[in-house]
């Protein structure tokens, strides 16, 4: 290896680190306030019994606009504190990648919103489907920010598979819409803070 490639190697090292804190410093405060509001969705939906189908949809969909839009301000002002670009091309990468498996979550949650099945299918279908898709979402973008966002696009793809299979293998299990408030909440909300958490403890080691 001669100097040149050397200095190459070098340079890519050196972007590949800065990248990985950045990502680290930036997904930490997102993902603890994506967990914070499905939770505080869940304990709507479960205190405030929201029980009909046009309920549940309409409370995780409000849940869901609120978390991408809060995520999008938190990066902005993150990216105008730092003086650095927001709409750059490793983020429209990120965004590509998650936009497909988004995409199958909303035409899902349509075509089910407007078929007449009983709540009880409706709260057995859509919460797996949605961490499957988001799950898909999640790990499809780990190939452009951290290796450790792909394990938590397996953990919800996973989360959602068990939460299917749970109902099918034991009929009694069949969750009513209350019920699948809980599972969001175990599964979205406190999966997104545990994550969040442990990009924060692992900034503030790495800054220390």
């Amino acid at each position: 290896m001669n100097d040149v490639e050397a200095a190459q190697h070098l340079q890519t090292i050196r972007t590949l680190m800065e990248r990985a804190a950045l990502y680290r410093r930036a997904l930490g405060p997102i993902l603890t306030l994506v967990g914070a509001l499905g939770t505080v969705g869940a304990g709507l939906g479960w205190f405030l019994a929201v029980q009909t189908s046009a309920g549940f949809i309409t409370l995780w969909l409000l849940a869901a606009t609120l978390a991408m839009l809060s995520s999008f301000l938190l990066v902005r002002r993150q990216a105008l504190r730092a003086a650095e670009p927001f709409w750059t091309p490793p983020t429209r990468r990120v965004v590509a990648a998650m936009v497909p498996p988004l995409f199958a979550g909303a035409a899902a949650t349509l075509t089910l919103g407007f078929m007449p099945i009983e709540d009880r299918s409706l709260a057995l279908a859509l919460p797996p489907t949605w961490l499957a898709c988001y799950g898909l979402a999640v790990h499809a973008a780990g190939f452009f920010t951290l290796r450790g966002m792909r394990q938590l696009g397996w953990a919800f793809l996973l989360a959602g598979t068990a939460v299917g299979l749970a109902a099918v293998v034991v009929p009694a299990l069949v969750p009513t819409l209350r019920q699948a408030h809980l599972a969001m909440g175990l599964t979205f909300g406190l999966g997104h803070l545990i994550a969040g958490g442990r990009l924060l403890v692992e900034e503030r080691n790495f800054s220390a």
